[in-house]
């Protein structure tokens, strides 16, 4: 087995936590600014309050993507053995310039998987070889709830935090 691919699940989820923690000092930092007394400076009621709305929406938006994470955490990582059916190279808009995603479509027999891919990682991956994936599924919070007793087992996964990446023998 050749290890392509490794991180730790701080790693994986550094993206989450980033944008987790950006949310909660930006909501609290402009609470704290805005609600504090202030030295001769007057401002309007609805500029104060409408800053003050915008700082409980961050902290909504910072509360409601840590309960998210904490869940796919939580669930715990899935392990499966995959053939590369095909790799893509994706042009998108990012804002005002483009950007390239990288991904590889996968089969494991029964069901597909699509996994986003850095480019360094991307280029070492073959068409039609075998893979191991470990990764932590993203499921939405009230997936056991919302879903059908009777309904058929997808056939395609959504994949999303990778820790482990590794070549293996089909």
């Amino acid at each position: 087995m050749d290890i392509v691919y490794t991180a730790s699940p701080i790693k994986a989820f550094s993206g989450s936590l980033f944008f987790i923690g950006f949310c909660f000092i930006l909501g609290f930092g402009n609470l704290l600014l805005n609600y504090l007394p202030k030295k001769k400076r007057r401002e309007g009621f609805i500029r104060r309050h409408s800053l003050g709305c915008v700082a409980v929406l961050l902290l909504v938006f910072g509360v409601a993507s840590s309960v998210v994470t904490f869940n796919t955490y939580q669930n715990g990582d899935k392990t499966v053995q995959v053939q590369v059916t095909e790799k893509t190279e994706t042009l998108v808009k990012c804002n005002e310039s483009y950007c390239t995603e990288y991904g590889v479509d996968t089969t494991d027999g029964t069901k597909r998987y699509a996994f986003g891919l850095e480019k360094t990682t991307w280029d070492q991956m073959e068409t039609g070889a075998c893979y191991q994936f470990t990764y932590y599924p993203l499921e939405p919070l009230l997936a056991e709830y919302l879903q059908d007793e009777n309904q058929q087992q997808n056939l395609y996964e959504t994949t999303g935090y990778i820790t482990l990446i590794a070549h293996i023998a089909c």
